[in-house]
């Protein structure tokens, strides 16, 4: 059996996404055995899909701890995922951020997934010459810190971590993230330290393979896509599932893609990404 992880706690717009992305895991799924997990601080938003999914109550302890030693955000979803990984330490792994939704059958992904291959969701940019402010500032002040002894090495390409397919044999990479992270968050909280932290240990041990080619990841469009899906769900909630899920195959969510600014708008958008 494969196994695909959504975490979604903190606040109510995170809940609703992860409720689609797991309708959309369910629509497309195919033919592959797969179990859908999401951990999650609000359980009762998932049940519509109580029957099929497997629902994880996170208390409020257990999300501080997942947060470490930095009071670190982004921490928690690798800290999920190693806690995933660690309850299935024979069998492969999947996790997809809370806005993303599934749009083809995804059984390649898993197939992209072996001893020496792992999966994110696409490569974005080389860290040493990417020209955003944000960027600029990743490199000032990661680049002082040192990790296990030596200097933060910055020589890699980010890769986007909206989505991590693992192999059994790389479960540990996960620890040395979260060693990394432990590292660095008390310093610097920026999201990018855990999106390098994935993307450089991972390249450094395994071929990646992105899976944007059945994965769609909308981070730059949340309120638009908030909407849609709310209105979805809504009207899901007089229909059978099967209806629901045929519906969401027929007619994928698409709205028109994401803009990119320039000038100051630009700088603004990368300080609004660029987010604690």
């Amino acid at each position: 059996m494969e196994h695909l992880i959504y975490l979604a706690c903190g606040y109510r717009n995170v809940h609703v996404q992860a409720l689609y992305a797991a309708y959309s895991a369910l629509a497309w799924k195919g033919a592959l055995d797969v179990q859908v997990h999401v951990y999650s601080d609000a359980v009762g938003v998932f049940a519509p899909l109580v029957h099929e999914i497997q629902v994880h109550e996170l208390s409020a302890d257990r999300v501080r701890a997942w947060r470490g030693p930095g009071n670190y955000p982004f921490r928690i979803k690798i800290a999920a995922l190693a806690e995933a990984a660690r309850d299935h330490g024979e069998e492969r792994v999947l996790f997809a951020d809370s806005d993303t939704f599934f749009f083809a059958d995804f059984t390649p992904v898993f197939a992209r997934i072996g001893p020496g291959d792992a999966v994110l969701h696409r490569k974005e940019y080389a860290v040493l010459s990417h020209p955003t402010g944000q960027l600029q500032r990743f490199r000032k002040r990661v680049g002082k810190f040192h990790f296990r002894g030596s200097p933060i090495d910055l020589n890699a390409d980010m890769w986007n971590s909206g989505a991590i397919g693992l192999h059994p044999s790389q479960f540990h990479l996960l620890h040395t993230a979260l060693a990394f992270i432990d590292a660095v968050s008390p310093h610097y909280k920026k999201q990018l330290v855990e999106q390098y932290a994935v993307s450089y240990f991972l390249q450094k041990n395994a071929q990646l393979h992105a899976c944007d080619d059945v994965l769609f990841h909308y981070w730059a469009q949340k309120a638009e896509y908030q909407q849609k899906i709310e209105e979805r769900l809504e009207r899901w909630k007089s229909l059978p599932l099967e209806e629901a899920l045929r519906e969401l195959r027929a007619e994928p969510i698409v709205l028109p893609p994401f803009q990119a600014h320039h000038g100051w708008v630009r700088r603004l958008s990368d300080r609004v990404f660029d987010r604690e």
